[in-house]
Formats: C-alpha cells, sequence, structure tokens
C-alpha cells in the first residue's frame, strides 16, 4: 500500500482498501498466537491529500474480529469502525544548535510521522491503528460470571460447588489493612 508524492502532488488520491489481517504482520502474529480472530477482511476508504508540506491520510475501516471475552474465555464478536487520521511530514536534516540559539520544533513532536524519499508504505502505520482498536477486554456479558477459579468451570453455565480458595496465610494480615487520610 504505497503513495507516490509525486503523483499526489498533482492531486488528492482514494484508496479503496480490502485487505485481508494477514496482509499486516503484526495483525498476523496475533492470529497466529490465537489473541484475535478476523472474521473479515479490513473494508474502507482512505483519502489522501497534500496540504503544504504535509501528506493527511483521512477515512474509515471497518471489519469484524472475534476475542475470547476477558472473563470467561467465550468468543466475543466485535463490529469495529476505525477512524483515521495519519499526518505524514518529510524528513528534514537536522542540525545541532549552539547553546543560547532558538530550537525548532521538529515533526515527531508535532505528531506528524516522518517519511522520506519518493513513497509512503501505509501499511505499519494501519496496523497499528487496527491495533489500537482492538477491544481491550470484550465481555461476552456485563453480567458474565467468568471462570472458576478452582475447577476452571464456566460459572455462566453450570453452578459449582467448590470450596473458595484459600489465600497465603502470610498475606492474611492486608485484609484488615486501612490507609489513613
Amino acid at each position: 500500500m504505497l503513495i507516490q508524492i509525486d503523483k499526489l502532488k498533482r492531486r488528492p488520491r482514494q484508496i479503496k482498501l480490502n485487505e485481508q489481517a494477514t496482509d499486516f504482520p503484526v495483525l498476523r502474529e496475533l492470529i497466529e498466537q490465537g489473541t484475535v480472530a478476523f472474521n473479515e477482511a479490513i473494508h474502507g476508504t482512505l483519502e489522501v491529500t497534500w496540504a503544504g508540506d504535509v501528506i493527511e491520510v483521512a477515512g474509515l475501516l471497518t471489519t469484524q474480529v472475534t476475542s475470547p471475552c476477558s472473563r470467561c474465555l467465550m468468543p466475543v464478536v466485535s463490529q469495529l469502525e476505525i477512524q483515521v487520521m495519519l499526518c505524514y511530514a518529510g524528513k528534514e536534516d537536522s542540525e545541532e544548535t549552539a547553546p543560547g540559539e532558538d530550537i525548532e520544533i521538529q515533526s515527531e513532536e508535532l505528531g506528524l510521522i516522518p517519511f522520506s524519499g519518493p513513497e509512503i508504505d501505509l501499511r505499519p502505520d494501519l496496523d497499528q491503528e487496527i491495533i489500537m482498536a482492538l477491544p481491550q477486554q470484550p465481555l461476552c456479558q456485563e453480567t458474565c460470571k467468568g471462570l472458576c477459579p478452582v475447577c476452571g468451570g464456566n460459572l455462566n453455565q453450570v453452578s459449582c460447588d467448590c470450596e473458595p480458595p484459600v489465600f497465603h496465610a502470610g498475606l492474611g494480615a492486608l485484609k484488615n489493612f486501612k490507609v489513613k487520610q
């Protein structure tokens, strides 16, 4: 997914995206680890424009993922809508500044993604945007009871008669600990 800078200077470009998650290196790792499964391709449209010294990439990506419930490990299906807003700036040669001179703010400090060369590869940055949009602690339902800490049974499906776990006696002193304010 490369953007040719010289073609972009003439007119804005629209990119239609229909990529498999395995085409993104970090997403492929997550799939192989069993952390998440992508039920469909990653779809979307991105508008790429040249605005002065900055190249803006904006749009919406959608996909559907399945990940384990953070309490009971049952599969949870989530629909993702990812707003993408990336800004790229060409790398500038940094010069050493003498003490007492004004220091210019670098593009990285402004949140701009530096690039050099005649093209920009969007894949690593889109990979990061998709990862950031993945559900952090998906729940199958708000009232999920989770797993029994003794037998490992799903407490949403079975009622077990296991004894509550006995915690280390050394931590018993913390049971009545209160912080004075």
